[in-house]
Parts: structure tokens; sequence; C-alpha cells
């Protein structure tokens, strides 16, 4: 990866390349899951995104420090940047959380909290194309950080609903704590995605 010019730096695509490389890695989850099934060696290569993450949030850790001007706080930019980040990383940890736990059946759950973490992956990308002009943008980069919001909430009943019938009619042990140590990342990194949509949001109120 190629280093930065910090006279052609364009900060607002460093938002939008992490928000891609965390919409890719989300769509790689979701891909893992077939009819029922998880292809756990289709899912570890979310580990390529992971470190595709990290070496962009590195370089762009260089360009801040090195640039003599930036568009909004050092801070903002950083905050941002990692909040972005930790979604990445989130999504590494499930895929080491189904392999670590040996779980290769799905379940209605899982697969719907996948399907909502995509969901917001793709509203972050949004989010991120659309922070460059923010004050153009403003009511709809609002909705974005509502709907994100609200997507979050549809996970957390997704979640309680689950592990309340996971610990109700489930008998075995080994498969509670698996269960429940998958449904714990997926909510986290649902969690994670909110994160990033009040960051964001924080930014352009304070700068407005």
């Amino acid at each position: 990866m190629g280093r930065m010019s910090r006279k052609k730096t364009d900060f607002f695509e460093m938002f939008v390349k992490s928000a891609t490389i965390t919409r890719d890695a989300a769509l790689q989850l979701k891909a893992s899951f077939v009819n029922g099934k998880i292809d756990i060696t289709k899912m570890r290569k979310i580990k390529e995104f992971e470190h595709e993450g990290d070496e962009h949030f590195h370089e762009c850790m260089r360009t801040i420090e090195a640039a003599f001007i930036t568009p909004i706080d050092r801070p903002d930019l950083i905050g941002l940047l990692n909040s972005i980040e930790t979604v990445i990383d989130s999504l590494d940890y499930v895929s080491a959380g189904f392999y670590m736990m040996c779980v290769e059946d799905s379940t209605e759950g899982f697969e719907k909290l996948v399907d909502l973490i995509c969901q917001s992956s793709e509203k972050i990308l949004i989010l991120m194309e659309d922070f460059r002009n923010y004050k153009k943008n403003a009511k709809k980069i609002n909705d974005n950080v509502i709907e994100i919001n609200r997507i979050e909430e549809v996970g957390d009943n997704v979640y309680f609903e689950n592990v309340r019938a996971l610990f109700e009619k489930e008998v075995d042990a080994k498969k509670i704590l698996q269960h429940k140590t998958l449904y714990d990342l997926l909510e986290d990194c649902l969690d994670s995605c909110e994160d990033v949509a009040d960051a964001l949001a924080n930014i352009i109120i304070v700068g407005s």
C-alpha cells in the first residue's frame, strides 16, 4: 500500500475507504451462511479484511500526524477512524468466535443479526460518502444516523429473544455456552456500528 501524499491527501476518502473495507468484511460474513450451514473457511477470510483495515488505519495515522492542516480536528479524525476500525475488529472477533466454538450450524437468530450488521455497514459507507459535504447532506446524514440507531434497537430485540429462548429451551450446556458467546459477539459488532454513527453525529454537531 503506497504512502498518501501530504499535498494530495483526501482526508474524507480515508473514511470512505475504511467504511468500504468494513462493508466488504460484513458481506464476507454473510456469504459464510448458506442453507443453514456456516462455511468456517470462508468466514475466516474476514481476517484478510481486518489486516487491510489495520494497514489503512496506521497509514492514516501517519498521514494525520504529518499534516499541517486537517479539515476537522485531529482527535475527531482519529476517533472516527478508530470507531470504524473497531467494527472491522468486531467482525474478526465474530469469525474467530465461530471458529473457536466449532459452530457450523446456523440459527435464525445468527442470520438475523448478520443481516442487520450488513445493513448497518452499508449505511456507514453511505454516511462516509456524504460526510465530505456534510452541510449540504445534513438531512440525509441525520436520517441515516437515525436508521443505524433503529437497526441497533432491532438487533437488541433479536439478541434478547434468542438468548432467552436459548436458556428457556436448550438443555445442552455446551450448546448454550457456544451460542450465548456468539450472540454476544454479534450484538457487540452491531453496537460498534452504532458507535460510528454517533461519533460522526457528534463531529457534525460540534462543527455546525
